[in-house]
């Protein structure tokens, strides 16, 4: 008999994670339990998770408490078609030996696609060349002088996860030196990804032309840029943040950008959105974008692929690629 798959997520969200296609494939293999619910309660949760084999949950859907796993007796996987696992998986998860899937590589690849957009557009001054010719001008010599190239430079990445991991994959298409800092990997596996780790975050930040951040938000990571080690940055340097706002002291990354001696590219800040009279809105040397960097348009059908192929594997007897551990949450988004 076919496994039973508990579709967890709110209608609204479905038809843009899970394209026809994957529905399809899903069927091929599994017996899909699914209703259009607008909100996924735990009420709701467990009526759709009764007798589940697994089941695909995403941005939305409820904690899966003892109470609503108590409905499926039978589940052994849990696919999160989203980042965090965090919200929805609860200890009885853990408890009970059910595997905890994440699509994050997936969200990972957008993000990390978005950074060196920025990067690109941010080095040639893009953004700028393109106000001066709406305002009548054309080939200003003062952003000319300011203008990079993806050569000879050095690119200092912050976090090797899903998404630094791919960030450096793409680097590689360019000759650029690049160092990472991130505390959980260590020189050996740094030195296959191809970057040579620099064990302090004060010393990358004083050598690169471009600090990238992709590091999670956790206790241990807030304000990691901060007054003291922003002052450290070459003048002409880029800041990119496409993770989450809080790991930068705004006050401090505003006073040092006033100065007009670096610029900085905001795909995230603390709190999102910034306040309307935030004075970073104010600069024209940053860029913002309102977190779209990741799970958005077209790219979440990336999320509902991945967890269709990890169902896939799972109930076909194969190694999954992208399971969560317990352990793995106090270092993770």
């Amino acid at each position: 008999m076919k496994p039973k798959i508990a579709i967890l997520i709110v209608e609204s969200m479905a038809g843009k994670i899970l394209e026809i296609k994957e529905r399809k494939r899903l069927a091929n293999f599994a017996e899909i339990k699914e209703e259009p619910f607008s909100e996924i309660t735990p009420e709701t949760a467990k009526k759709l998770i009764a007798g589940a084999d697994g089941c695909i949950t995403s941005w939305g859907t409820c904690r899966l408490t003892e109470d609503i796993l108590n409905a499926a007796p039978n589940l052994r996987i849990v696919a999160h078609a989203a980042g965090s696992v965090k919200p929805i998986v609860s200890e009885e998860v853990w408890r009970r030996r059910i595997k905890v899937i994440s699509a994050a590589p997936a969200i990972g690849i957008g993000v990390a696609e978005h950074t060196l957009g920025l990067m690109l557009s941010a080095l040639k001054r893009s953004y700028w060349f393109n106000e001066i010719a709406h305002k009548g001008g054309w080939r200003d010599e003062a952003e000319l002088k300011k203008v990079r190239e993806l050569y000879g430079i050095t690119i200092g990445v912050v976090g090797a996860g899903y998404v630094g991991r791919h960030f450096i994959k793409l680097l590689k298409n360019f000759e650029v030196n690049i160092l990472l800092y991130d505390p959980f990997i260590n020189s050996e596996k740094a030195r296959r990804l191809g970057v040579r780790k620099i064990e302090k975050l004060t010393d990358l930040i004083s050598q690169v032309d471009v600090l990238s951040l992709h590091a999670p938000d956790i206790p241990q990571t807030r304000h990691m840029l901060n007054k003291d080690n922003l002052k450290l940055l070459k003048d002409g340097a880029l800041i990119i943040n496409t993770a989450r706002g809080a790991l930068i002291d705004e006050k401090a990354l505003f006073e040092e950008l006033k100065t007009g001696r670096i610029t900085a590219c905001l795909d995230v800040t603390d709190p999102e959105p910034p306040a309307v009279e935030n004075p970073l809105r104010q600069l024209p040397n940053v860029i913002f974008t309102p977190h779209i960097a990741g799970a958005v348009a077209n790219n979440l059908f990336r999320l509902g692929k991945l967890v269709v192929t990890e169902l896939e594997r799972f109930f076909s007897g194969r190694p999954l690629r992208y399971s969560i551990n317990k352990k793995d949450l106090s270092r993770i988004a």
